[in-house]
């Protein structure tokens, strides 16, 4: 695929969080920058990106036993899948 380069005259104040919330869904993003489909986990309560965070936790901490669980859940919350 060929590149294209523009130069555009567009200061990033003239956007606020809103827009730029709304440009990151069209791509396919969600809010929380995560590159998984948003979902939820019922047990948790949580959706992808904050199963993530808890995952980072958990592995920071060195709980790994906790990090497994995580990672069954955010299986399930972003693909649908069961473990």
């Amino acid at each position: 695929m060929p590149t294209v380069s523009v130069d555009v005259d567009v200061d990033l104040d003239d956007f606020d969080t809103d827009d730029l919330l709304e440009e990151l869904k069209s791509r396919g993003l969600n809010h929380n920058g995560v590159g998984l489909e948003e979902g939820y986990c019922p047990i948790e309560c949580k959706s992808t990106g904050q199963l993530a965070e808890a995952l980072f936790e958990a592995r920071r901490n060195g709980n790994d036993q906790r990090a497994l669980e995580l990672v069954d859940r955010l299986i399930y919350a972003a693909l649908g899948r069961i473990i």
